[in-house]
Order: structure tokens, then C-alpha cells, then sequence
């Protein structure tokens, strides 16, 4: 069965041990110190602009100062919307551990700088709240919660065969293929040299692939079966086995209709899937919760 054409033109810091209790606006001001930044989620009334990247300049009880990394026109009429936060504070115990916080905000005061750079003050969070922006985790999958994987090389010109994939979910069973991670935006892939020449899998930067997940997840709203077209962004050879190592970012996602045998396809938009973005944040809580113990 054939396929669809046409889908190829979608498009270190210094670590401290932190010695006090961890209170929100300590985190806060480790996360200054660590120079992480601060990515705002702005409601719906400002025009043209839903999420802001900025650089932490101040956190105390006069609440917390940022600067925009990139141009936006902030004002008065930004005052008083309300805001929700999220950042990184990295810790140093017995090893390295990332930790994400979330809060809620309100803008106190809002201009732009001489540059054009939004500066805002918000309001001190009254509360820090575990948990990371959820278009931003990547992590491997437990082989287990994989139900089905199927990748495809895809051609411009002919599209692709559903019958004759290039990697099954056996390959993935047997350690032959591995997700070294997966995110809403990406995955990493790992393919032995004995499986990578035989079916074809020696793509390089710029190439793309047809994938499918089935990812087994009950707590999600919608089913786990995922079709995604994606870029190669780069490939490498790693580890003593010299496995093909490629890393893939999500240009569209789809759906299959069985009866035409075609899949309908949707841009993906912001660099996320969020049905995808939903599941892994399921999975980070549960690895959060058994590292608590």
C-alpha cells in the first residue's frame, strides 16, 4: 500500500549545593545564580504573543524582575494580567538532578527597554509548584510502555510503503533499535550497525523518516497511537558497538484513514504535539515519585 507524497516540505552552568531550605524565593535566586531562564505563559489578551523567554535580573520581596530575551512591546496594558511561570534550578546532592518548578503570577509593572527588551515585575509567587513545562521533557521511554514502533524511510518522489517498514516494533523488543528519548517535539534513535545498513537506515541530515508510537498510557484522554513525519537534524556514531545515532524533530503528525489507505496530515505547530506532551508529562511525574521513594 502507497502512500502519501508531498509531507517533505513542511516544513553549563556552575553547580552549588544549596544549603538553606529550598522556599520559593530561595529557588528563585538559585535559579538567578545558575543564570536560568524564566519562560512565561501570557493569557490570551495579549495580542499576537502567548509565551515570553526571559532572563531573571532580581528575585526578593519586591517581587521577581525579568527581561525578555527577544523584543516584545510590553506596556501598561500589561499590568495586572496573570501569568504562569516555569524554571530550572539544577542541585547538587550525591549527583546532578535537573528540578523544574511552575508558579502563578501577576504582572506588577511592565515596560520596554531602551532596546525594545520587555521588562516586567511580577508579583512574588506565594507558592513553587513541582513540575516542568511540559513541551519541554525528553526522556527514554521504558521499553514496556512502547507498545508499537514502526519507522519508514520516506522519498519525495514516491512517498512510502505502509507493508515495508525499516524498523519494527521487534527491533525495538530484541535491543536492536532504541529511543534514546523521546519529547512533544523530537525523539533521539539508536540503531545497531548490523540492523542500520540491511534495512536502509544511513539517513543523514536533512532526510526524513515516517514514524509511529503506540504508547501505553491509560491515564491519557486521547489513545496513544502516534504518525509523525520527521527531519533528521543530525546523525553520529556512539558507544563500542558503534551504534547510528539520529536525532529527529517532529514536522507534522497525522492520522491514518484504513479505508483510503492514506494518512492525513497536520503541521506541527510551536515545536510540540500536545496529545504527546500530555503522556511524557504522566511518565516524568512517575519517575519524580519513585526517586522520592
Amino acid at each position: 500500500m502507497r502512500l502519501i507524497r508531498g509531507v517533505a516540505g513542511l516544513g553549563n552552568e556552575a553547580v552549588r549545593p544549596m544549603t538553606s531550605p529550598a522556599t520559593p524565593r530561595r529557588l528563585l535566586e538559585e535559579a538567578l545564580a545558575q543564570r536560568s531562564r524564566c519562560h512565561l505563559s501570557l493569557p490570551e489578551n495579549v495580542v499576537g504573543l502567548k509565551n515570553l523567554d526571559c532572563a531573571i535580573l532580581e528575585a526578593t520581596n519586591r517581587g521577581i524582575l525579568l527581561e525578555s530575551i527577544g523584543k516584545a512591546a510590553a506596556g501598561s496594558h500589561w499590568v495586572g494580567l496573570d501569568v504562569k511561570g516555569y524554571f530550572r534550578v539544577v542541585i547538587k546532592r550525591q549527583t546532578l538532578e535537573e528540578t523544574f518548578y511552575t508558579f502563578d503570577s501577576r504582572i506588577k509593572a511592565a515596560a520596554a527597554s531602551p532596546a525594545g527588551l520587555a521588562r516586567l515585575r511580577l508579583a512574588e509567587p506565594e507558592r513553587l509548584v513541582f513540575g516542568q513545562r511540559r513541551k519541554s521533557l525528553r526522556l527514554e521511554p521504558d521499553v514496556d510502555r512502547l507498545r508499537e514502533a514502526f519507522f519508514w524511510r520516506y522519498d519525495k518522489a514516491a512517498g512510502f510503503s505502509l507493508d515495508y517498514p525499516a524498523l519494527r516494533s521487534a527491533d525495538f523488543r530484541n535491543g536492536q533499535a532504541r529511543l534514546i528519548n523521546l519529547s512533544a517535539g523530537g525523539l533521539g534513535l539508536a540503531v545497531s550497525p548490523a540492523l542500520a545498513g540491511p534495512r536502509g537506515i544511513e539517513a543523514v541530515k536533512g532526510d526524513r523518516l515516517v514514524v509511529r508510537l503506540e504508547l501505553d498510557e491509560p491515564r491519557a484522554d486521547v489513545a496513544g497511537d502516534f504518525w509523525m513525519v520527521a527531519k533528521v537534524c543530525h546523525v553520529a556514531a556512539s558507544g563500542c558497538g558503534g551504534d547510528r545515532q539520529f536525532g529527529l524533530q517532529f514536522l507534522a503528525n497525522g492520522s491514518l484513514d484504513a479505508k483510503v489507505g492514506k494518512i492525513r496530515w497536520q503541521p506541527v505547530e510551536g515545536h510540540v504535539i500536545p496529545e504527546l506532551a500530555d503522556i511524557l508529562y504522566y511518565w516524568h511525574l512517575d519517575r519524580h515519585r519513585e526517586k522520592l521513594g
